[in-house]
């Protein structure tokens, strides 16, 4: 009985989850309390008015509200923040993955040790019977996060206070999948311990063939 419980559990949370793994690189000079910095968020030219960029930009935006950070006018603001993103066109790979079904039977027994057969007895044992192959289409996201000093921009100066990226692989081709995701990924440890990258494991609920990378 337990193992026909297992694996149906397996089996129904491997068919509907599916793992995004990423890679967060940060480098900064952020205090360690970052409560009341003020910041005004503005998109790249080729960002303005775009819908997806809003929503993405919205997903920055509570992640910063809930680490202290206070949004303000561009005037303002001590800070200004630029978020930027992007996707490639995809490599082919071939992946594998393992095919579970029934591999026997155990036999019942009663709580003396003494076996019995009834209706329902022996019970069915499940496991990895076989592979198979697939053809799919791997692509490369990344998203990046810079903090800049805002009365040093206005100086016509650069002083970046925070730098962040993240880097994933995986088989979803559609940014609004899991990019949200990766923007909680860069969040997780924020802001982090400067010059380091670490690994992010995500776990999603996006239908995906077992074994899938989103």
């Amino acid at each position: 009985m337990k193992n026909l419980l297992f694996a149906t559990v397996l089996i129904a949370a491997l068919s509907g989850c599916a793992l995004l793994r990423s890679q967060v690189a940060v480098l900064h000079h952020l205090p360690k309390d970052l409560s009341g910095t003020t910041y005004a968020m503005i998109p790249f030219k080729e960002q303005e008015g775009r819908l997806e960029h809003k929503a993405y930009e919205e997903a920055v935006r509570q992640e910063l509200n809930a680490k202290g950070f206070r949004e303000t006018t561009v005037d303002q603001a001590q800070t200004v923040v630029f978020f930027a993103y992007g996707i490639d066109t995809g490599r082919g790979v071939v992946s594998s993955y393992p095919i579970l079904g029934q591999t026997g039977a155990t036999t019942c027994s009663t709580f003396d040790g003494t076996p019995q057969s009834y209706d329902g007895c022996p019970w069915p044992t499940y496991g990895v019977v076989g592979t198979r192959e697939t053809w799919q289409t791997e692509y490369k996201r990344v998203v990046r996060l810079d903090i800049v000093d805002k009365q040093a921009l206005a100086e016509g100066n650069i002083k970046k206070l925070y730098e962040g990226k993240v880097v994933s692989s995986g088989f979803s081709g559609q940014l609004v999948q899991v990019l949200p995701m990766m923007v909680k990924a860069l969040f997780e440890d924020f802001p982090g311990q400067s010059g380091t990258t670490r690994t992010s494991s995500q776990v999603t609920d996006h239908d995906a063939v077992f074994g899938n990378f989103l």
